[in-house]
């Protein structure tokens, strides 16, 4: 992400940066580096566990306001207008189809806005890409930028950038901080010091070292730094002190710097150096193209803003509103509410371009893509936003490749088209398309319990329990219905309520059909006996005893039967894109959330205990607490009477 080469250059010179004690500012937090950096960060298991994440989330937050700092969180937008990066998303997701488990899974974001809404933290998105938006909010609000772009080593952020890893994360988390650290900040002033002709020829430096645009293995640069205007001189000394910190000799990475700065530092003016990278294109407009474009978006800082961020912030109404690049077609109130987080970027890529790229997820090695489920849903959207007659692109897995699938709106609700404004739809007619979308009718109040977000989490499951393919089972519903109790309930309650379970708690006997080996796929182990099966057990003991029970065989994602991960994917997508539909809507329903409805190994170990034991352990867990065990009974059988699950494989 942005210009990675110059970070060695930052780290390597220790007087770019100024210690502070990182208290009482406001601070502008870029969304889409935050989300993606922590839950790496904290190692969270990319089946997705987001009862985890929200609560690492809520701590990182408490810990910036417990230091009076007031976050402001900046999250991109849309594709760009003009598409400029839509092969680096395209290949990006290839790549999350080879490697799912390397990348951010699809509902941590929505797990990210709850957090921000239940403490109250300012959220806005900008109308494209945010980088250029983040700098001049941040210099607006006078403070800095919080980040792991490395674009921002590049930009004039007037109170300096700090990267996510020169914070105390390990302190933040551990609860260690002790209120006195101080932290490095990096301010481009002092880089402007130790090289003065970088001040105005800081687009030169970008592209020549690489970006976003233009990769620094292109043939372009490869060219250029092995021509003559790159060379560097045989006396070293115009170019040995670059780096305050010793390199190892002929490092052929700090080389590089070495050359691009030599090569600036001679070049009269940008205009020259831009001459001169045209001409290693050789003629062929493409490169010619990424060229400008790296300059031009390094340089026509106006071109990539969008809105008045520090504006909508502080609710400054201009006397107009500014669409920006905006065709005219896009409904004032979609882009407002896009702006203010309350709809997510997926409707303005089905409005503008007619194209939405589908993350792949950790779902196993099916043929088609856990998206597949959900499908029924998104045609409800692109019916709501484009009508019937028009084609949305959707690029999604199939098998190991990214395929592009042309997708029509359809919507069952009569005359719902003809005169379509959602502001003005009343709230019992938005509920009717969501029941129609997910083939569900809305429970009653009975049925929810003391949470409103359980109506939809409910609807949610029944639609997944109908569309899931291979069909699901009585276990996989239990297991679902089951983490939406415990993790549903009162922090409080369950903070620290991971029990250790010593190895003799529990005494199993092996069913007389089945060999004494790990059994993936025969009836294992049965509980006959625990000292937690008494009345006095509570549902918090389950988390426990379940985990401690497969945990026994199933060590990794790698070992879980790959029928439950692909059909656990399937679920996450329902929410996803339930939840899309929904804030399209403007939410006449709670959205559920993720921390409550998805612990991904919770799930997994939950749906292996029960086929593999035939002891009611659910039964035996809530035998104490009446009000869940009803609750549970009540949701089962609301699922039950609306879709056919079968009880076993």
């Amino acid at each position: 992400m942005g210009v990675s080469s110059i970070i060695v250059l930052a780290k390597k010179n220790p007087s770019f940066w100024r210690a502070c004690l990182f208290r009482d500012i406001e601070l502008v937090i870029d969304g889409n580096c935050l989300f993606h950096f922590l839950y790496k960060y904290l190692n969270i298991d990319t089946i997705g566990n987001f009862s985890e994440y929200g609560e690492k989330l809520e701590i990182f937050f408490i810990w910036l306001i417990n230091r009076r700092i007031t976050p402001y969180l900046v999250s991109n937008g849309a594709y760009a207008i003009d598409d400029k990066k839509i092969q680096r998303a395209k290949s990006n997701a290839q790549h999350r189809i080879y490697n799912p488990e390397e990348h951010t899974p699809i509902l941590a974001k929505i797990t990210l806005i709850y957090i921000l809404d239940k403490l109250g933290i300012q959220y806005i998105k900008c109308d494209f890409e945010a980088a250029r938006d983040i700098q001049r909010l941040a210099n607006d609000l006078k403070c800095p930028v919080l980040s792991r772009d490395s674009d921002f080593f590049i930009f004039d952020v007037h109170f300096g950038y700090k990267p996510f890893d020169s914070l105390p994360l390990s302190s933040i988390f551990e609860s260690t901080d002790d209120h006195l650290f101080e932290i490095k900040v990096y301010v481009i002033e002092n880089l402007w010091k130790k090289f003065p002709y970088l001040r105005s020829n800081m687009a030169l430096l970008a592209t020549a070292l690489g970006n976003d645009y233009l990769s620094k293995n292109s043939k372009v640069l490869q060219k250029a730094l092995h021509s003559d205007n790159f060379r560097l001189p045989r006396c070293k000394t115009e170019v040995s002190d670059l780096f305050e910190i010793p390199c190892e000799p002929g490092e052929p990475f700090f080389i590089t710097i070495r050359k691009v700065l030599y090569w600036i530092c001679r070049c009269k003016d940008a205009e020259r150096g831009k001459r001169q990278l045209l001409y290693f294109c050789n003629g062929d407009r493409e490169d010619e193209k990424m060229v400008t474009r790296s300059i031009k978006a390094y340089t026509e800082l106006d071109g990539y803003m969008s809105y008045d961020l520090f504006g909508l912030l502080k609710e400054k109404r201009s006397r107009s509103f500014s669409r920006f690049m905006f065709p005219s077609h896009i409904p004032t109130w979609i882009i407002d509410s896009h702006r203010r987080g309350t709809i997510p970027g997926f409707v303005l890529n089905t409005l503008i371009h007619k194209r939405i790229i589908l993350l792949s997820q950790v779902e196993g090695t099916h043929e088609i893509s856990s998206h597949e489920c959900s499908l029924s849903i998104r045609k409800v959207i692109y019916a709501l936003m484009l009508g019937t007659e028009q084609c949305v692109t959707e690029h999604d897995r199939q098998k190991t490749s990214l395929f592009e699938f042309q997708r029509s709106g359809v919507i069952c609700i009569t005359g719902v088209l003809s005169d379509l404004y959602i502001p003005n739809m009343s709230r019992e007619l938005k509920i009717k398309i969501l029941s129609a979308a997910l083939c569900c009718p809305v429970p009653s109040n009975s049925m929810c319990g003391s949470l409103d977000q359980a109506r939809i989490f409910l609807m949610i499951t029944t639609f997944w329990a109908r569309v899931a393919d291979p069909p699901i089972n009585a276990n996989f519903l239990k297991s679902v219905l089951i983490c939406y109790i415990l993790f549903s309930a009162q922090g409080k309650e369950f903070c620290g309520f991971r029990i250790d379970i010593r190895n003799d708690d529990f005494l199993y006997k092996r069913n007389s059909h089945t060999d004494g080996r790990k059994g993936a796929n025969g009836k294992g182990l049965e509980i006959l006996y625990s000292k937690h099966l008494h009345s006095d057990v509570m549902l918090k003991d389950l988390y426990s005893a379940v985990t401690q029970f497969a945990g026994r065989y199933i060590k990794t994602n790698r070992e879980y039967i790959p029928n439950i991960i692909y059909t656990f994917a399937q679920f996450q997508s329902c929410i996803l894109y339930t939840t899309y539909l929904n804030q399209l809507l403007n939410n006449p329903l709670e959205n559920v959330n993720p921390a409550f409805v998805f612990n991904g190994k919770f799930l997994h170990d939950m749906y292996y205990t029960l086929r593999e034991t035939n002891e009611d352990i659910i039964g035996h867990y809530l035998a104490s607490e009446k009000c869940r065990f009803e609750w549970f009974n009540k949701m089962l059988q609301f699922v039950q009477e609306n879709v056919y699950i079968c009880d076993s494989e």
